[in-house]
């Protein structure tokens, strides 16, 4: 873990393309569409291209910028494009770059999400001669729906024949004999919605990356469903399992860009109502009269603003955050660390200093970094440092295609509130509760994913389920 991550991470974006003509139009719109994906994955990048029959590939570690130079766009001709932004969450982060191929029937695959237990799919493809030590869990999906395809079967009989041997979450976009296919598990734990453009039809993890490739928003792949696009053009839609939507409540409260829209909800708004939900909650106290909010950059800003609205308050940038730190910068010695905080968020101290400080987070997963903003902002003169969380406490891992600790890693899960406050350093530290989460969202409780706060896992986490305990309070759970 790098010394400055203090989040769950997301894990890949997907995208995928289909286009009336076969020149390189598909792969350009497909790196536009993953460079505007870059925050859901950062270690390595790759995009697929064919017309049907020769896949063409270009996959490396780095961001989208780096990756793709003009020449690799130039030999990604088709009109179908597959792309994919990584994150790991199973294998070394240098490896196991996506899209996964077949190139011997024409596939590749695009996987975000992750399958938590993966022992039916390693005994499947055993039977079938493969070499399963070498495959991280979406090479293993990948492989047993190539192995499908092999003998025969459409894409429709492919994935409804894995999916009863696949217990996790994914959202994939994929090509096979010149379709581009779309699909989600049948509980829609991750996005994947579907665009529209002239000449041709866009799939992708979120709304922000149709709006940059100037496509039209049409709807989200459904629970359960996959997609064919021919020729840029949707043809068919199958339901391979009954579905039944839990969208991840984190792709809310901070994956998504602020400008995408999930479940018809623009996430902006819904940061938003947020704040005003925390502002019922958790109001100053009224012998504090030199108020200043502010938020940990970035997620967290229209939850600050929105509190800092609704209560009258004066919402200032007091802290500013380095956004060139990488997963790959120099980790600090033990001596340094405190100093080198500064090398990821700085403050402004004439916005900090005899101020009463109402900080606002959008969730606590490590508790790595809230100690040293607090640490700096009293070396900068704070009166008083009031810690405000948008979000319940997360107690238990995510294993649905995130970068998450062990529940022993977890702040929540080993302290109390009040053990947390102390922990950290703050006056005063409140969160959101579930309920009051789910009511900013604007959605019933049973459409959602709140694993991470309340550990009802709706989809089967097989043997992982052993490693879950009961954390050390439940403040905030209901």
């Amino acid at each position: 873990m790098n010394y400055f991550d203090d989040k769950f991470r997301e894990k890949c974006a997907v995208v995928g393309v289909s286009t009336k003509i076969k020149n390189t139009e598909a792969a350009h719109i497909a790196y536009k569409a993953l460079f505007a994906l870059q925050h859901r994955g950062v270690e390595g990048s790759g995009i697929a291209s064919t017309d049907g029959g020769t896949v063409m590939t270009v996959r490396k570690p780095g961001m989208v910028r780096d990756v793709f130079q003009q020449a690799d766009i130039e030999k990604l001709t088709g009109g179908i494009a597959v792309g994919h932004n990584r994150y790991s969450t199973s294998g070394n982060r240098h490896a196991h770059l996506q899209p996964v191929l077949n190139e011997s029937i024409g596939f590749a695959l695009a996987h975000n999400g992750n399958i938590p237990d993966t022992e039916e799919l390693e005994t499947y493809l055993h039977k079938r001669g493969y070499i399963t030590d070498q495959y991280n869990d979406s090479e293993l999906f990948g492989n047993a729906l190539a192995s499908k395809l092999h003998g025969g079967r459409t894409f429709h009989d492919a994935m409804t024949e894995v999916s009863a041997i696949t217990s996790g979450a994914y959202a994939c976009v994929a090509t096979h004999g010149g379709d581009l296919v779309g699909f989600r598990d049948p509980r829609g734990i991750r996005p994947l919605e579907i665009g529209e453009f002239k000449g041709g039809m866009i799939l992708a993890s979120e709304t922000c990356a149709l709006d940059t490739v100037g496509a039209k928003h049409v709807r989200s792949v459904n629970p359960g469903e996959i997609v064919t696009i021919r020729g840029g053009k949707l043809v068919d839609s199958y339901q391979f399992a009954e579905g039944k939507e839990q969208l991840d409540a984190f792709e809310l409260v901070y994956f998504a860009r602020h400008d995408s829209v999930l479940m018809g909800k623009r996430v902006d708004m819904v940061r938003r109502r947020f704040g005003a939900e925390l502002a019922k909650m958790h109001q100053p106290d009224e012998d504090k009269k030199d108020i200043v909010v502010t938020a940990v950059p970035d997620t967290s800003v229209p939850a600050a603003e929105s509190y800092a609205a609704e209560l009258g308050l004066p919402y200032r940038t007091a802290i500013i955050k380095n956004r060139y730190i990488g997963r790959t910068f120099m980790q600090p010695t033990q001596a340094t660390r405190q100093d080198n905080l500064r090398l990821k968020h700085t403050m402004i101290p004439e916005l900090i200093a005899g101020k009463d400080v109402v900080m606002i987070d959008d969730s606590i997963v490590r508790g790595n970094t809230l100690p040293r903003l607090v640490a700096l902002a009293r070396e900068l003169g704070a009166t008083s440092l009031t810690i405000l969380i948008a979000s319940p406490p997360v107690r238990y891992p995510d294993f649905y295609g995130v970068d998450t600790p062990t529940q022993d890693e977890l702040m929540a899960a080993n302290m109390s509130v009040e053990k947390m406050r102390e922990s950290i350093g703050a006056d005063y530290l409140g969160f959101l509760s579930v309920s009051a989460l789910v009511d900013a969202i604007g959605v019933p409780k049973k459409q959602l994913n709140l694993a991470a706060f309340t550990g009802e896992y709706p989809i089967s986490i097989g043997k992982q389920q052993k490693t879950i305990r009961r954390p050390k309070s439940s403040e905030y759970a209901s």
